[in-house]
């Protein structure tokens, strides 16, 4: 699908079709999480705590607070405590304490979690079929990023009606 880059107001046809692809995303999301889970799953990883290693991999000069992890990762604090506690008792992640707030900690890849990743991507290499993807998955992620850009900024620029709008059916005075 080709976005047009003119200042031309956007046809129904193009948020149709960038509708169905968000339905597509959803779809390929969910076989991608479960493709994930089939590989890390002999390592004893659910799949939202194989990317929080692969987050904390991706950070190593920063470290990550829980919430951003939770936000990231798609999933509640709580569960996302629970997770970096089994992670924590592997010792493949490491917690630190914001020097500024106590209550505030941050989560960085041990030299363990490091090792355990490089027991774990091969797999991917050899379960996925790289060779076969019609695009380079570098540029259809900067292609992505760049979508969430652009809508995200629309979002924080004008109120989104979702937000007062409900979806039950009127009840009869």
């Amino acid at each position: 699908m080709e976005f047009m880059a003119s200042s031309e107001p956007a046809m129904p046809q193009d948020a149709v079709e960038l509708i169905g692809m968000a339905i597509e995303m959803a779809s390929c999301e969910k076989t991608m999480r479960a493709a994930i889970a089939q590989v890390v799953a002999p390592f004893n990883l659910s799949e939202n705590a194989f990317f929080i290693l692969i987050l904390c991999h991706q950070n190593l000069r920063k470290t990550l607070s829980q919430s951003s992890l939770a936000k990231m990762v798609g999933i509640s604090p709580a569960q996302l405590s629970h997770l970096v506690e089994q992670l924590r008792q592997e010792d493949w992640i490491h917690p630190q304490r914001d020097p500024h707030d106590r209550r505030r900690q941050f989560w960085t890849l041990t030299d363990n979690g490091k090792q355990r990743l490089e027991e774990i991507l091969p797999q991917f290499h050899d379960a996925w079929q790289f060779d076969q993807l019609p695009v380079d998955p570098r540029t259809l992620v900067a292609g992505l990023r760049k979508l969430v850009s652009i809508l995200g900024a629309s979002l924080n620029s004008r109120p989104v009606a979702s937000r007062s709008v409900s979806l039950s059916k009127p009840h009869a005075a």
